[in-house]
């Protein structure tokens, strides 16, 4: 886990929340995705912003609380209902983001790929886990080996018309070129079926090639 790679992301939106529970673990957030700090000393929020290397002067900008940890989701490092998950081989570059693409059953949950890079330290022992909510939702559940490291928000990517309307139009296209492609094959059967008849006898059945002809 890479701090500096916590405060590029946590920067963005100048947005710190510090979340403890009542073992003392503490967790850094941006509201949209969570970090464990696991094994450091107790932080505030004035400790992370220096270690962040925010100047006195830019910390009034940060938005900074402490909080208890969510009761939605079950922080545990191995839960029984959690089901190990993996990325479509496709994503999505939307306004200026990267995002991977979970199916669940009929839906698919978009998680902006930034978000990943603290645990990129360790990428052959990284896995992802799909853990609910308590309201029915979905988060992402990263682990590098056994360990719970970071959970991230799915994006409601579905909900913004421009987004489904562009899917839907690729989608379209690509329905497109699929039945083009059974027509052109459809013609060239078709094209290859009268050149045999054309140079079938029709007394013998029997095809006749062109050296026969000659």
């Amino acid at each position: 886990m890479k701090l500096k790679k916590i405060a590029s992301l946590l920067s963005r939106n100048k947005c710190l929340i510090i979340f403890t529970s009542e073992e003392g673990e503490q967790w850094l957030s941006d509201g949209a995705a969570m970090y464990s700090i696991s094994g450091m000393p107790h932080m505030t929020p004035d400790i992370v912003l220096r270690i962040f290397d925010v100047p006195p002067d830019k910390q009034a900008k940060w938005h900074t609380r402490e909080s208890e940890m969510p009761t939605a989701i079950d922080f545990a490092d191995t839960i029984d209902d959690e089901q190990i998950i993996e990325p479509l081989s496709i994503s999505v570059e939307y306004r200026g983001e990267s995002f991977l693409l979970f199916p669940d059953g009929r839906n698919i949950y978009s998680f902006n790929r930034e978000y990943l890079k603290p645990l990129l330290d360790k990428p052959d022992y990284l896995s992802f886990y799909k853990r609910k909510t308590e309201n029915g939702g979905f988060v992402l559940a990263l682990k590098v080996g056994l360990e719970l490291k970071a959970v991230i928000m799915p994006k409601t990517l579905h909900e913004t018309e421009e987004y489904t309307k562009t899917i839907k139009q690729i989608a379209d296209l690509y329905k497109s070129m699929s039945r083009d492609r059974v027509v052109n094959a459809a013609s060239e059967v078709f094209s290859a079926v009268q050149d045999v008849i054309r140079n079938m006898n029709p007394e013998t059945g029997e095809v006749i090639d062109d050296e026969s002809q000659e």
